[in-house]
């Protein structure tokens, strides 16, 4: 995970139709509170609206392309997620829903994100763990902010500040276990991933020793060609934009030592 910096003004669609839907929702619970809450009457949420084209494009700009959790690139083929469960929620998994969900986030651009189909899908889903269950927002009416989530919010926090990675295996490194946590429910040390972090590291390992081999040969052109082209790939990987940069950041940082 990276931090993900947002373009403060939300897409037109989810100022205008978003909007409308929110103050409807709300209007609707305040009327019927009690039935939405044993769940005999629910929201009908309109995807048309929070995954608009204009909205899922402007989410894989401000993310590259990438997944706000695993850093996998997707673009297009990523869901618009919601950080907060619109329609209903679980403290752990293994229990059963509560409802409603997060219903007037439904469409606010703060709670949406870009994610692949196996963090949204599969691992997240409908998963919303607090640090103190007793503190959660359960409708509009109530204080959202006194909420600790146990999940990293790439949007709001540094990631770097709760996980870390020891080559391609991550690690959580806070002290309330947020980090852990997010990787465990999440799966972000699942197989797949921990094979194409590896495969991404090893590469750049690899060009990390074309740049020493072309320092210690300055009059060999081809290899200063070599060079250049490497660092440049190095360079792109470290950024915001490389797949998996934040595995790739902590390996340079330790000389690889943690590769096999």
């Amino acid at each position: 995970m990276i931090r993900i910096h947002k373009s403060t003004q939300p897409p037109e669609k989810l100022l205008t139709e978003g909007k409308k839907k929110r103050k409807s929702h709300c209007l609707s619970y305040t009327r019927n509170s009690q039935n939405y809450q044993n769940g005999e009457k629910k929201f009908s949420f309109n995807s048309n609206i929070y995954a608009h084209k204009d909205v899922k494009t402007a989410l894989i700009q401000s993310q590259y392309g990438k997944c706000c959790f695993c850093e996998q690139i997707i673009y297009e083929d990523g869901d618009v997620e919601h950080f907060r469960p619109k329609g209903a929620y679980k403290q752990e998994l293994g229990k059963r829903l509560e409802y409603p969900g997060y219903y007037w986030l439904a469409y606010e651009w703060d709670n949406l994100y870009l994610a692949c189909t196996a963090c949204n899908q599969r691992h997240k889903e409908n998963l919303f763990p607090l640090i103190n269950p007793e503190d959660r927002a359960t409708s509009h009416h109530d204080n959202i902010k006194i909420e600790k989530p146990i999940f990293i919010n790439p949007g709001k926090e540094d990631p770097e500040n709760f996980i870390q990675f020891n080559g391609e295996i991550p690690v959580g490194i806070d002290k309330e276990e947020r980090g852990k946590n997010t990787i465990k429910s999440l799966a972000l040390d699942r197989p797949n991933l921990k094979i194409r972090r590896l495969d991404k590291l090893q590469e750049i390992k690899i060009l990390k020793q074309v740049l020493e081999l072309a320092k210690q040969d300055l009059e060999n052109l081809e290899l200063q060609t070599l060079a250049q082209e490497a660092e440049s790939r190095i360079e792109k990987s470290t950024s915001s934009k490389g797949e998996f940069s934040a595995a790739v950041k902590c390996s340079i940082n330790n000389n690889f030592e943690f590769i096999l």
